[in-house]
């Protein structure tokens, strides 16, 4: 470091270089943090409008319940749902217990502890969003107020794609408060989620598991879990791990047995028809496949906005077309399918064969379970949660403007 210093002192060069990058960057940070301003001070002009509107006295004020993943986003999560989510729940009017989670798991017994709550905020990641919803679902059977979901985690698939954020990584500070925002402004929808439950013979199978964004398994899901270990390549970390991990690795292999779905997509030959579903003729139907590939998805329709049906995919490439593909979902872009189906119900029993000592794992909402024959259940219109006003712009323009979204 020292002989950096030195060598950029001794040669005018490279110090007109290193300050003219360091005024750039700088300009650039200081632009972010007052467009982050100004975004925060309309939305605090908004929350304050709610939490003037009288209460009548026979009402008690609104209580909101946030389950927080302080370990979440390298333990930034506090931090940043503290300067950019609380603040707008409190103009708002509405009483706020935050609850922390101290491990990994504590998410499902805290919120099935939850009671005369008038709506359940997540603050974390799509593990603690599928941690508090597996708690809900498997001490009610369903969920029984709304559901807020604040992406403060590494991974935002959900909150993304209800939000329309467009991809799953960390979000920034502007998109944090438009999710808290979204709260504030109550507008609901009704989401499906699924269920997964373990298949065994003998035994007492495992507590099921409920999911709000999907499955996955394969070479990219474990090329993107050790990312990590590259950190020393910063934004590059992604990249490498995939170019690293997924050349020349032996394709997995399942056999699905599986329900068709109530609905499919119209067909592209009928223009004519104005409703964006048909009913499906092969309702019902129980249909058996083989699956072969170097990554396979199960995604729930939440994420899946054109689906009403559970979604299953598969790709397989050749060496070099892996790593582009694997690059494709390091951006946050939709994975390319080559061959997939709907279901309301499956099974999935794998038949890639493990070597000695081999562990194989897969992700639900990514978080790591053991590869094993489970079945997946969609259960419909199950779980509420908080959506932008605008379903189809999701922002106002000068939000979008803000956000740098346009």
């Amino acid at each position: 470091m020292a002989k950096f210093v030195r060598t950029i002192r001794n040669n005018w060069k490279k110090k007109s270089t290193f300050g003219a990058v360091a005024v750039i960057y700088g300009i650039n940070y200081g632009h972010e943090k007052y467009k982050v301003q100004q975004l925060m001070r309309k939305y605090c002009e908004e929350a304050v409008q709610y939490g003037d509107i009288p209460v009548p006295p026979t009402l008690k004020p609104r209580h909101v319940t946030v389950i927080l993943n302080p370990a979440a986003n390298r333990k930034k999560a506090k931090a940043n749902f503290e300067k950019y989510c609380a603040p707008l729940l409190h103009l708002a009017g509405y009483t706020v217990n935050v609850v922390l989670t101290e491990s990994e798991g504590q998410a499902r017994t805290l919120a099935a502890d939850v009671k005369d709550s008038d709506m359940i905020v997540v603050a974390g990641g799509d593990g603690t969003l599928s941690e508090t919803v597996t708690g809900l679902m498997r001490a009610h059977g369903r969920v029984k107020c709304p559901v807020g979901v604040l992406p403060l985690g590494r991974t935002n698939s959900v909150a993304c794609a209800l939000l329309g954020l467009g991809r799953e990584g960390t979000v920034s500070p502007g998109e944090m408060a438009a999710a808290a925002m979204a709260v504030v402004r109550g507008q609901t929808k009704t989401i499906d989620s699924i269920k997964v439950d373990v298949v065994q013979e003998e035994g007492t199978p495992p507590k099921p598991v409920y999911g709000l964004s999907g499955i996955r398994w394969g070479v990219y899901r474990d090329a993107l879990s050790k990312q990590d270990r590259y950190w020393y390549l910063g934004p590059l970390r992604g990249y490498a791990s995939v170019l690293f991990n997924s050349l020349h690795k032996e394709p997995i292999a399942a056999h699905v047995v599986f329900t068709h779905a109530f609905f499919t997509k119209k067909p592209p030959e009928v223009p004519q028809v104005n409703y964006q579903y048909v009913v499906n003729t092969k309702c019902g139907e129980v249909s058996e496949l083989d699956l072969t590939g170097v990554d396979i998805n199960i995604s729930c329709p939440a994420v899946s906005r054109d689906s009403r049906g559970v979604r299953v995919s598969s790709v397989v490439f050749g060496s070099q077309d892996n790593v582009e593909e694997g690059w494709r979902r390091v951006r946050g872009e939709l994975p390319t399918a080559q061959e997939q189906l709907e279901a309301q119900q499956l099974e999935i029993v794998p038949v890639t064969q493990l070597q000695e000592n081999e562990e194989k794992w897969f992700s639900i909402d990514n978080e790591e379970y053991e590869v094993r024959h489970i079945r997946v259940t969609l259960i419909p219109k199950s779980v509420q949660v908080f959506l932008p006003q605008q379903p189809q712009t999701y922002y106002t323009l000068l939000e979008r403007a803000l956000l740098g979204c346009c």
